[in-house]
């Protein structure tokens, strides 16, 4: 299950993903640069791309891109704000309001990402949504507002050792009250759970969850959870 081709079903960026973080465990790099090596890493990929949805980083085709992230859908359920963090090109928040026309559902969408260049090629593509465009690096940018949902495709956008501190972040200060944190969908083993044992371990259970087979691989799965937040759960500026 650890062969190359199943490691970049799960994260086509897999090698440049392990290679900088034993580096950073290793101390040749600290977590700034980090943040810094990855941020023009993806941003220079993301860029080069000739299409909205490579610019978003998926590499497949349309009706690819759709039977993998349609599956945001069933997490969302009502009216209200939906946050994507890590929104690159706003490719994502583009397609589900147009995914929901006819559900009766009235959302509104926002995207944060840490890379001014995709910040700046969202709002050029989309400039009606020019405001709703954030530029921040999730782990230590503050939300002047809460959203419904908020969603995060994946653990990875941060160093291993920060990821738990993630999930709470978001949780206690994106998140509204009634709201709900959208996780993934990441692709894993379907007779696995290792991020949700991970997930679990932090305190953190889902309240739903979601799967899909993987299109190339019979023994991997989509899989996306969902976190609500009660009414009368504290918040902290």
């Amino acid at each position: 299950m650890n062969s190359a081709p199943i490691k970049a079903a799960k994260n086509r960026a897999f090698s440049f993903v392990e290679q900088q973080q034993a580096a950073l465990d290793d101390g040749q790099i600290t977590e700034a640069e980090w943040f810094a090596i990855h941020n023009a890493f993806f941003t220079g990929h993301y860029l080069a791309a000739d299409n909205p949805r490579d610019q978003s980083g998926h590499n497949g085709d349309e009706a690819r891109y759709r039977y993998s992230r349609m599956i945001i859908l069933e997490a969302i359920h009502k009216n209200g704000t939906f946050l994507d963090v890590g929104c690159a090109n706003g490719y994502l928040v583009e397609s589900l309001e147009r995914w929901l026309t006819g559900s009766g559902l009235q959302v509104s969408f926002w995207g944060l990402d840490i890379s001014a260049g995709l910040v700046e090629l969202a709002k050029q593509r989309l400039p009606a949504w020019e405001e709703r465009f954030l530029l921040g690096n999730a782990l230590y940018w503050t939300s002047s507002m809460r959203y419904d949902f908020v969603y995060l495709c994946g653990l990875e956008l941060v160093p291993v050792g920060r990821q738990r501190e993630l999930i709470a972040r978001l949780l206690d200060l994106f998140v509204a009250e009634d709201g709900r944190l959208i996780l993934g969908p990441i692709t894993e083993e379907r007779s696995l759970q290792t991020l949700e044992e991970q997930l679990g371990a932090w305190g953190y259970s889902p309240t739903g969850y979601c799967e899909k087979s993987h299109q190339d691989f019979t023994e991997l799965a989509r899989k996306l959870f969902w976190f609500d937040k009660p009414s009368g759960t504290p918040c902290h500026d």
